[in-house]
């Protein structure tokens, strides 16, 4: 009888030993869930990842062709600082972008209306549709047979605002979030040309250097014209020059 009973109580520690080894396990793998589970979505959802993008300082290179070869000249005097983060190219003795970036909206909108503000008081601005289909699609095929790939959506054509004055006369573009839906960037790109007036004759060399440089990855990301405080969610007049 007495054996019996501790034979009993041996096999009942050894149940109770196995069932609660059997629950740690389970307690072990349900934390680790939960926390692989977390973390994702903490990497997928809440921090905000661009593909292999630089900090603020260099990201104005970007819409910059040639920009990683050395081709950036500092921020050009023809404008206001709007931005820290500014950067021009030359490509000729007179073709040239510059580029200020914003990783913060308010900041971009302040930006944006100092600008167009100036242009206005310095120059002849007007808002006039571009189409560049042909010229990024020479872009696109040149890429393939050079093995280079570099994201290129719509919009082909879309809202830009034209400047004239005797400094410089071209085209300003805001592309906004280009790389991710869910990160603050925004770029203002000027392109234009030195000492001249005459926009419709330079307009052609303009189209293929706005094609180059051209750089969309996000399908909501948006190519539009500079649209100061005073002029948000108004119709704006669209003039065809070629």
């Amino acid at each position: 009888m007495g054996e019996t009973l501790i034979t009993h109580h041996i096999f009942f520690n050894w149940n109770r030993q196995m069932f609660y080894k059997k629950l740690n396990k389970k307690i072990a793998l349900l934390v680790f869930l939960i926390i692989a589970l977390l973390g994702l979505w903490l990497i997928f959802d809440v921090i905000p990842i661009g593909p292999g993008l630089p900090p603020s300082e260099g990201m104005p290179g970007w819409y910059i062709p040639g920009a990683w070869q050395g081709n950036e000249q500092g921020c050009t005097s023809l404008f206001p600082k709007i931005s820290p983060y500014c950067n021009a190219g030359n490509y000729s003795e007179e073709e040239l972008i510059n580029v200020w970036y914003f990783d913060d909206e308010s900041e971009f909108l302040k930006g944006e209306d100092t600008l167009y503000r100036y242009l206005e008081e310095n120059g002849n601005v007007f808002y006039q549709e571009l189409n560049i289909s042909e010229e990024l699609q020479e872009v696109i095929e040149r890429r393939e047979t050079e093995n280079v790939w570099s994201p290129i959506y719509s919009p082909y054509a879309f809202n830009a605002t034209g400047y004239k004055s005797p400094e410089t006369s071209g085209y300003f573009l805001v592309y906004e979030k280009p790389f991710l839906k869910g990160r603050d960037d925004y770029f203002i790109v000027y392109y234009g040309v030195r000492n001249t007036t005459n926009l419709a004759k330079e307009a052609p060399k303009l189209k293929k250097l706005i094609a180059e440089s051209y750089y969309m990855a996000n399908g909501e990301g948006k190519v539009d014209s500079l649209k100061p405080e005073n002029k948000k969610g108004k119709d704006n007049s669209l003039f065809s020059w070629f």
